[in-house]
Parts: structure tokens; C-alpha cells; sequence
């Protein structure tokens, strides 16, 4: 302010008329608000690098936090993940044992079914001799009087 009365008093002592004068004042007085002392700018500086050294270290803090935590995660679940892998080595290893147990089932199973089909062939080997003597049997039974018949026939008919 104390510039701007000077600024003022240099016009009007070269004779510029004071609504003249006061209108130069306020317009050097609105264009420098905008502009900064050295000292505006040293104190504005120092509140930055204040702010930045207390902003990095709130960002440290943070990331300190966060990679602890995440190390927390990680090693949780890392246990996790070794629990599910023995248990599914557990399932694996009752996987197999259940299927060793049903093949040894199923070949038993098979050998019975084959046991029993080789049997069931057998009694329809015998069934099928008995069949073959009492067909034998029937066609001896009765050929020989149809071939008596056809003899007795023929000696009959060669006679007359």
C-alpha cells in the first residue's frame, strides 16, 4: 500500500491528473496481487517440500502397511494352499485305493462269471450228448422198422 501512495505522488508531481493517476494505481495494484514477493515464493517453497516430505512419508508408511499385509495374505495363503494340496494327496491316495479295491472286485466278479459261464457250457455240452444219444436212439428206433418194412415190402412185391 505504501507503494502505491508513492506511485501516486510521482504522477500527480508530473502532472497527471489524479482520477488519471488513481486509475494507474489501481491498475498496478490489481496486476501486482498477482505476482509474488521472493519471500511469497521462499515461504511458498518451503510449504512444499514440507508437504512432499510429509506426503512421501505418509506414502512409506502406506506402502509399509500394505506389504506387511500383503505378506500376511500371501503366507496365509500359501498354508492354504499346502492344506488343499495334502488333501488332495489324501483324496488322491483314498482315489486309488478305492480303485485297486473295485478292480479287484470287478476281476472278481469276472472270474465268478466266467467260472459260472464255463460251467453253464459244460452241463449244455452234456445236455447236448444226452440229446444227440436220444436222437440217435429215436432214428435207430425208427429206421430199423421202417427199413423192415421197406424190406418186407420189396420181398413182398418181388414175389408177386
Amino acid at each position: 500500500m505504501k507503494l502505491s501512495m508513492n506511485l501516486y505522488d510521482a504522477l500527480t508531481a508530473i502532472s497527471v491528473p489524479p482520477n488519471k493517476a488513481k486509475a494507474v494505481v489501481n491498475a498496478w495494484e490489481s496486476d501486482m496481487e498477482k505476482f509474488a514477493t521472493k519471500s511469497d515464493l521462499l515461504r511458498t517453497e518451503t510449504h512444499l517440500q514440507a508437504s512432499i516430505t510429509e506426503s512421501s512419508s505418509d506414502l512409506r508408511g502406506t506402502i509399509t502397511a500394505l506389504s506387511s499385509e500383503l505378506r500376511g495374505m500371501i503366507k496365509d495363503q500359501s498354508v492354504e494352499i499346502r492344506a488343499l494340496s495334502s488333501m488332495i494327496q489324501e483324496q488322491g491316495v483314498e482315489l486309488r485305493a478305492s480303485i485297486k479295491e473295485q478292480g479287484a472286485e470287478l476281476r472278481s466278479a469276472i472270474a465268478e462269471q466266467g467260472a459260472k459261464f464255463q460251467i453253464s457250457i459244460s452241463e449244455m455240452d452234456s445236455q447236448n450228448k444226452i440229446l444227440r444219444w436220444q436222437l440217435g436212439i429215436l432214428l435207430v428206433c425208427i429206421s430199423i422198422p421202417v427199413l423192415k418194412l421197406a424190406y418186407d415190402m420189396l420181398i413182398k412185391t418181388s414175389l408177386y
